[in-house]
């Protein structure tokens, strides 16, 4: 006679999204990915290290480049 136990289902994996930065598929069982409150998705293991560190580097450097152009505009004043 065959024994009854449960049945084992299988994991179900989703894709959520994908990587602004390197367009790597991110996927709900693997983890180590970022989502911004603009929704943005971004992975930590990138090709040049974390993509997410990488958009925030990038934004920094253009915040500084945005308010050295506004105070060199306000000098003339």
């Amino acid at each position: 006679m065959k024994k009854k136990g449960w049945k084992k289902q299988k994991a179900k994996s989703f894709i959520c999204g994908y990587c602004k930065e390197c367009n790597k598929e991110l996927i709900s069982d693997n983890g180590g990915w970022i989502v911004t409150a603009k929704r943005e998705y971004f992975c930590h293991d990138g090709k040049d290290g974390s993509c997410f560190d990488n958009y925030c580097e990038l934004k920094v450097k253009q915040h500084k480049e945005k308010y050295e152009k506004r105070l060199s505009q306000n000098s003339y004043w």
